[in-house]
């Protein structure tokens, strides 16, 4: 399936709003500095589709009743619902924008080529004008790596991780790609510490200075800036506040204060030298952590923002045209939601303002968000809450751009 017309209004997530993206440190007792006060089997799911990836030998998905189970399990589907689809509906015939435009101008979704197989919690990101999934689940765990060139519309297939993993801590720097902390295969306890990193011109995984001990976490909120990556909170079996850089060209760590509250399956983006951190949760899906951060890496202070106006975990985000736009999540109480919120917020620094721009076509969690080219692509996720994954692809563009 090639480009199709523009048809609705989506939204995701990245760090920099140029080619990098989104996708866990200490316990969270050490003390803050604080300025201006204060997924159970991954079976077929609703939405899912079977998969045509493999699974590395020896890895597995987590089994119910085991170490490896996850703490929240799937919705079920209520009486009388239908699984949502892998692809919209009608996707192929333009539709009108369902708000206003906003500074960012009228957002438009669309549909491109689906992914290889479905896919969750993996991550994403832009290197050289092409977007990549890494890790996830597909749903059985794995460590397959695509890439998508929206120039052809096309998706091909790279060097695959050293391990199974999921729930990547990850961005692009300076003409490559790192992972720092994940989870490892099936578990969603065991994180690992090891630093990845991807050369494209070798196409091949080597190890980096690993994540101090103790500070291994998956699921951070991630961001980076001046060729650093910035990666606060995140999991390692139970929510964690560490907050910590990775500086690329020293291949060195550096412990950061905490973050004023635990926080996981969060957004963070760059703009303007500070970082923006919002939306995630604490602990299960709906333990949801409204408060927006801004944190100075000259002063290693954080400020409080405006929260966010639905909060929840799970989102996908990244900056675009000097915004932090934030899709999607997980743990809508609405019976007829499948768990799965539809919302799209874009987060303006200049002023400390939200503007709630129009729903998801396609409602999704437990995916990643890359900005390249003056547009937001977001491959896979799940349409339900828990497991659910799908194939579908999009792209989100404002202002007219194509």
């Amino acid at each position: 399936m090639g480009y199709l017309a523009c048809t609705a209004l989506l939204a995701c997530s990245s760090s920099d709003g140029s080619e990098d993206n989104s996708a866990d440190g200490m316990d969270g007792t050490s003390a803050s500095r604080v300025e201006g006060g204060s997924p159970s089997e991954p079976p077929a799911a609703p939405g899912s589709a079977s998969s045509e990836d493999e699974t590395a030998s020896g890895s597995g998905a987590a089994t119910p009743g085991s170490d490896n189970e996850p703490r929240n399990e799937a919705l079920p589907l209520a009486p009388g619902m239908t699984p949502p689809p892998s692809a919209p509906a009608g996707a192929d015939e333009p539709s009108a924008p369902q708000a206003s435009e906003g500074p960012l101008g009228a957002p438009m979704q669309q549909p491109l080529p689906d992914l290889v197989s479905v896919r969750q919690e993996h991550a994403v990101v832009a290197l050289a004008g092409e977007i990549y999934v890494l890790g996830g689940f597909t749903p059985a765990v794995t460590g397959s790596v695509e890439a998508f060139n929206p120039a052809t519309g096309t998706w091909r297939s790279v060097a695959s991780l050293p391990t199974p993993l999921h729930h990547a801590n990850a961005a692009s720097v300076n003409g490559r790609i790192y992972i720092a902390g994940f989870y490892l295969g099936g578990s969603f306890t065991n994180a690992d510490p090891r630093v990845l990193e991807y050369d494209p011109a070798a196409d091949a995984w080597s190890e980096r200075s690993a994540m101090p001990a103790g500070s291994q976490r998956a699921s951070a909120c991630v961001a980076e800036l001046g060729g650093k990556i910035y990666v606060f909170g995140g999991a390692r079996a139970s929510t964690v506040s560490d907050a910590s850089v990775y500086d690329v060209a020293a291949d060195s760590w550096q412990v950061l204060p905490a973050l004023p509250e635990p926080r996981e399956h969060c957004v963070a983006g760059a703009i303007g030298g500070s970082i923006y951190i919002a939306s995630g949760r604490s602990g299960g899906i709906t333990g949801f952590q409204p408060n927006s951060w801004q944190f100075d890496p000259s002063t290693e202070l954080y400020t409080p923002r405006a929260p966010i106006p639905t909060p929840r975990g799970g989102t996908a985000g990244s900056v675009l045209a000097g915004k932090l736009v934030i899709f999607g999540g997980e743990g809508n109480p609405d019976p007829t939601s499948f768990g799965v919120f539809t919302n799209v917020d874009a987060y303006d620094p200049a002023d400390d303002s939200w503007q709630a721009l129009a729903p998801m076509l396609l409602p999704r969690h437990g995916f990643g968000a890359a900005a390249s080219d003056g547009r937001i692509f977001l491959p896979g996720g799940a349409a339900a809450q828990g497991f659910g994954a799908v194939s579908s692809h999009t792209v989100v563009s404002f202002g007219g751009v194509p």
